[in-house]
């Protein structure tokens, strides 16, 4: 202590030994005493000897005394392959003293004068006796070792040598009379752990510093001794006196995976992706890597334990990413590990240093299962996962953790513990619905962040990953645009149902066209597309029963030009077979569709198709109405078919609630007049518009639907003059000013 009052820290003393310095907390204490301890073959010799070198390399100067277990001719000989080992430092900086004879012939007295001889005529500052467990043998009593080893350390300690005492001891021996001189403990020994025979080292004692009590393993290389401290080198930065930094967000760039996640995902946060086999962890963690190098020039760290560099990037190529250019780049790298030779705490500080050196932003694990399938203990698990978390949060950067759960299983995670440790967890799964695998995933935890609640439809295609958001989640976000109060009208195609209708349909309105089987709903919608086409102005028709060729026999039959137009690209057909379509789906599609095509009306023929495979009544309602949404905010013009169950004039409009949404409602039914079928229209709703009330008997014939007072071939062709042509929903409110 200074004459000021403030503590002078301890001289330290570099280790050379990866991460033991850290264990330290700081590096060797200078001028301690300790015993390394452990049985044959655990590693004393070459631990003690890295130290040495590295200390003669940093000018410092040895004594190695060799007692009765091995002389230094012998230790020399297995020095040699290691690359620490420099002969340019015998003599010069390291000494090496055979003690074997004089310790056979002249006891301990006179051994001791020879050691403070040599520390006289050398003046090291490192001493070592390898084994000091000789002096134990020889001593004839526990009195007389105890006063050998306290005159020992003594002198050691005014010539202020760091010293090491090797010897195979045990740890009850840790509490023989001997050790109360001592400084430190450090022990080495050889476990069965996890699965594999590892070295461990323990620093059971060490006077003047804080240090690491866990057990750390290590292993034996040509560089020397290596060990592996994550507990230690692993902790979660923190910068004394800064206070903290609200973090950035990352978006994954995934196919609406983005819109399930909020305002994004945290940098620095973990995330499990976790499923059964098969449910796409694997994909899902590679397309995030993928998208961040291509679309935001991110670096991303993919590692592997079963799946090799070239059969991931095989994989990439078969989904259409050029992920082979952004290896090349430099933004991607895949690091294979073969599952047989994980050993966990040295591959994590692996990764760490990996992660930094190449300054990845986004890291992807696969699978976190197999990384650490040999650790049965849970709360080890729970400490890995911990300095998995810790290596992402460190780099600031977003880690996916894929997880493997058996089939079958409740469990969101293998082990149980994971998710109490990491930031966010994904659920990916699948179930069988009659001869298709339906794939979900689910946001269910992601800390930090108002995210999408409840499982999503997802598919793996061509292109990768494709997440189709549920209504419910989506809809609360959407801003409905009100209609204007002033719109123009646009033709149905059919002139005498415009006068029924007040003078034609309000642009942007939605129709719903009720009908019995058979009665001309379809030929209604096309009728309408094709007045749309007649404009000049585009028109989608979504079908989700007949095909492209089924509607233009039945136009071409009924002399309506659908063929003209489709080969104009004023009319497109879209045909979503309903045994191919989940409903979960439909909405995305039907969105990117018309964001890319830009129609001014659009036909569904028909909502009740989309009634599949279990969907309820209040599903396919929340369905049409998101749609409704979309296309009014578009200002597009929409007419919907619906099957009705009733063959014959009803009370009944639609049985599935839907009335709400309309704003024309238009009833087609059957009557019977003398013994035959006669198709029946009433004009139920019209939002906005004064309407005739009466019901009308129509026909289907040449030109379409032909009502009372309809000239026949009422639908004229396509005009040619402005084909393809955009009309943005802006330019149609103002036409409607």
């Amino acid at each position: 202590m200074s004459g000021t009052g403030e503590h002078q820290p301890i001289p330290r003393l570099e280790t050379g030994i990866p991460n033991l310095d850290a264990i330290f907390e700081g590096g060797l204490p200078k001028g301690v005493t300790s015993v390394i301890a452990g049985p044959p073959g655990s590693g004393k010799t070459i631990f003690t000897q890295q130290m040495c070198f590295h200390h003669a390399n940093q000018a410092g100067r040895i004594l190695y005394f060799n007692t009765l277990s091995e002389p230094t001719a012998k230790t020399l000989l297995y020095l040699r392959p290691f690359s620490f080992f420099d002969p340019k430092l015998i003599e010069e900086r390291i000494r090496f003293v055979d003690l074997g004879v004089i310790l056979r012939t002249k006891g301990l007295e006179l051994t001791t004068n020879l050691v403070m001889e040599q520390l006289k005529q050398f003046k090291p500052s490192m001493v070592v006796i390898d084994s000091y467990k000789v002096f134990d043998d020889l001593a004839k009593s526990a009195e007389e070792l105890r006063k050998f080893t306290y005159e020992l350390t003594v002198r050691l300690m005014a010539w202020e040598c760091t010293t090491f005492l090797l010897g195979e001891y045990h740890p009850e021996q840790f509490e023989h009379p001997a050790f109360s001189a001592i400084d430190g403990i450090i022990t080495l020994k050889q476990r069965q752990q996890s699965g594999e025979q590892q070295r461990l080292l323990q620093v059971v004692k060490m006077r003047g510093t804080g240090h690491s009590r866990d057990e750390h393993p290590f292993i034996v290389t040509e560089a020397g001794i290596e060990v592996y401290a994550p507990s230690v080198t692993l902790r979660r930065k923190r910068i004394a006196g800064q206070r903290p930094v609200e973090a950035g967000r990352l978006r994954t760039g995934v196919s609406r995976l983005d819109d399930l996640l909020g305002e994004g995902i945290p940098y620095g946060s973990s995330v499990i992706l976790s499923g059964v086999s098969g449910a796409g962890k694997t994909l899902l963690g590679l397309e995030f890597l993928y998208r961040g190098a291509r679309d935001q020039g991110e670096k991303g760290l993919y590692f592997t334990f079963e799946e090799t560099e070239e059969r991931l990037r095989s994989t990439a190529r078969g989904l259409g990413w050029e992920l082979d250019r952004e290896i090349e780049r430099g933004l991607v790298r895949i690091v294979f590990i073969p599952q047989p030779d994980i050993m966990v705490d040295k591959h994590l500080l692996e990764m760490q240093q990996e992660v930094e050196s190449f300054g990845a932003r986004r890291v992807v694990l696969d699978s976190m299962s197999v990384f650490l399938h040999k650790i049965d203990d849970k709360r080890t698990v729970r400490d890995k996962v911990f300095w998995l978390a810790n290596i992402v949060q460190n780099q600031e950067a977003v880690g996916f953790f894929a997880n493997d759960v058996p089939s079958g299983s409740e469990a969101h995670t293998r082990f149980g513990v994971e998710e109490t440790v990491m930031d966010g967890l994904i659920l990916l799964t699948w179930e069988q619905e009659g001869l298709e695998r339906q794939r979900y995933i689910e946001v269910n935890k992601l800390r930090n962040t108002g995210h999408a609640r409840g499982r999503h439809a997802m598919s793996i295609g061509r292109g990768g990953v494709r997440v189709f958001p549920r209504l419910d989640e989506e809809l609360p976000q959407m801003e409905t645009v009100p209609l204007a109060p002033a719109r123009r009208r646009v033709s149905s195609g059919v002139p005498r149902l415009d006068v029924l209708v007040g003078g034609g349909l309000l642009d942007g309105s939605v129709t719903l066209v009720s009908g019995s089987p058979g009665t001309g709903k379809s030929t209604l919608g096309l009728q309408f597309v094709l007045e749309a086409a007649r404009q000049g102005e585009r028109a989608l028709y979504i079908g989700l029963e007949e095909g492209p060729s089924q509607f233009l026999q039945g136009a071409e039959a009924l002399g309506l030009p659908l063929r003209e137009a489709l080969e104009a690209g004023t009319v497109e057909f879209l045909f979503l077979p309903r045994e191919q379509l989940h409903a979960a789906r439909f909405l995305s599609i039907v969105e990117e569709k018309i964001a890319s095509f830009q129609p001014s009306r659009v036909v569904l023929d028909s909502a009740s198709d989309i009634e599949i495979r279990g969907m309820i009544s209040e599903e396919l309602r929340l369905l049409l109405y998101g749609l409704v949404i979309r296309l009014r905010g578009l200002g597009v013009t929409s007419l919907f078919t619906l099957e009705s169950r009733s063959l014959f004039l009803s009370d009944t409009i639609s049985e599935r609630g839907l009335s709400p949404l309309a704003d024309n409602i238009l009833m087609f039914r059957y009557a019977q007049e003398e013994g035959r079928l006669v198709p029946m229209l009433t004009v139920v709703k019209t939002r906005g518009s004064i309407h005739d009330r009466a019901t009308h008997r129509f026909s289907i014939g040449e030109g379409g639907l032909l009502l009372p007072g309809s000239p026949p071939g009422a639908a004229s062709p396509p005009s040619r003059k402005q084909p393809g042509k955009k009309r943005s929903p802006a330019s149609k409110r103002g036409r409607g000013k």
